[in-house]
């Protein structure tokens, strides 16, 4: 009896959370780029990686922007005064957070916002010790007292020269907004008089390549064969709206044989807080893979720290389609933290009907290392060739656990590592099978 089985595991949700997020994150928090961390939001039964057919493909997309990531995408469209306002209710949410700090700092220092909040913050982080670069924050503190006419600061001129070039240059104010609250007009009128800080030296730009190479085996109990699979993914970020992707995933399931996917994927800011993204896979002559996967969905970032999530899958098999429907949550502790949840509603081989919930939880750790836990359960579809060569359809529960760890090495390497482990059920009760998925893989941007 030949199973027709589709593979997918966590690891597709994990590669996006752990592997990705952590490598764009990182990009976002080193520039004045608008920090865009890719995440794979799974369809719920890809938290079984033996068995079921709808849940071969993730789905590329992004968690909704914290206010720290609203105010950097306001920067980088020189909304200055959109962007002041989405830092400091950061800092008032985070108030102990030394780098967003100092970010929002450095931001009125070098907008020509010189006013007592630019000195306060200034002088708070030179008191923590917490910088690379303390001569030029006690270089710009003390402009910006002169400035205002206050005395000098009591505070000691630490060691070292200043690594930022704090150049004076004529303001140029963008429409619509203004430095210290001043009117478009009055601001106009003030540049050939106000001299504030250009852009201090060039920061690096984000690096626009993501290769993601991954490697797992998924060991059985009862006497059944071990799978491998081999998966390498590459994404190419044109710039802080669009990026693009191609994966390669082959799959060795013995006994049925050896399949490859060929996908294309591509992510896309079509509005502020509107986000779309759509994936298509390709299996030539299939032993156990659906031939075509067609995945499309959106994001929508309702709150700052609340998103909605929307998805939809179709895939192609030999025994008929299968079309699942997956809306979701995405909820942004902070800017290392956050959690999703997942719906599933899926149609099978013209006469199954299923539900699947998954959950996964993402944990900043220190050193920018992440920690990811996922659990999930429901029924999912399975077909395999009975007598006469009729397809027999059934649906079986399962609970799938799961936890990811990422180590960066660097600013451009990272390893993740990690398990999944899922207990199937039989359709009258008592275990169909048991099995765990070591995983292992790095992620490399240049």
């Amino acid at each position: 009896m030949k199973h027709y089985r589709q593979h997918h595991h966590l690891t597709a949700l994990l590669l996006g959370i752990l592997s990705l997020t952590i490598a764009l994150r990182a990009e976002g928090e080193t520039t004045n780029e608008p920090s865009h961390p890719i995440q794979i939001i799974p369809s719920a039964q890809a938290m079984d990686p033996g068995r079921l057919e709808p849940s071969v493909e993730p789905t590329l997309s992004y968690p909704p922007l914290s206010l720290f990531q609203m105010g950097q995408l306001a920067e980088s469209r020189t909304e200055l005064l959109d962007a002041r306002e989405k830092y400091r209710n950061a800092l008032q949410q985070n108030p102990e957070d030394e780098s967003l700090r100092e970010h929002y700092a450095w931001f009125l220092y070098s907008n020509g916002y010189h006013d007592k909040e630019c000195l306060r913050l200034l002088e708070k982080t030179l008191q923590k010790g917490n910088t690379s670069d303390p001569a030029s924050l006690f270089s710009a503190m003390v402009e910006v007292r002169d400035e205002l006419g206050l005395p000098a600061t009591p505070m000691k001129k630490p060691p070292g020269e200043p690594k930022r070039t704090l150049v004076k240059a004529v303001a140029t104010a963008p429409k619509n907004s203004s430095p210290q609250g001043t009117s478009p007009k009055s601001s106009s009128l003030a540049t050939d008089k106000n001299v504030v800080k250009g852009e201090l030296e060039p920061v690096e730009d984000f690096k626009r390549w993501i290769f993601v190479p991954s490697y797992n085996t998924t060991f059985f109990n009862k006497a059944r064969q071990n799978w491998n699979e081999e998966d390498v993914q590459l994404y190419y970020r044109a710039n802080s709206k669009l990026i693009l992707g191609a994966e390669f995933d082959m799959m060795q399931r013995p006994p049925s044989g050896t399949d490859t996917y060929y996908s294309a994927m591509a992510s896309y800011q079509l509005m502020k807080y509107l986000e779309i993204h759509g994936k298509i896979s390709i299996c030539p002559d299939p032993s156990f893979l659906a031939t075509q996967v067609y995945s499309g969905g959106v994001i929508y970032q309702v709150m700052p720290r609340l998103g909605l999530l929307l998805d939809y899958q179709h895939y192609n098999f030999v025994q008929g389609p299968i079309d699942q429907i997956n809306p979701g949550l995405v909820y942004n502790f902070n800017d290392e933290n956050w959690v999703c949840f997942r719906y599933v509603r899926g149609w099978a081989f013209y006469n199954l009907e299923y539900n699947y919930y998954s959950t996964a939880l993402t944990v900043g750790l220190p050193g920018k290392r992440k920690m990811v836990l996922a659990f999930a359960y429901g029924t999912d579809p399975d077909s395999e060739v009975g007598a006469g060569n009729n397809s027999v359809n059934s649906l079986t529960p399962a609970y799938t656990y799961a936890a990811f760890f990422t180590q960066p090495l660097g600013r451009d390497v990272s390893l993740f590592a990690g398990a999944t482990y899922c207990y199937r059920l039989k359709e009258t009760g008592g275990q169909l099978y048991e099995q765990l998925t070591p995983t292992f893989g790095c992620v490399f941007k240049f």
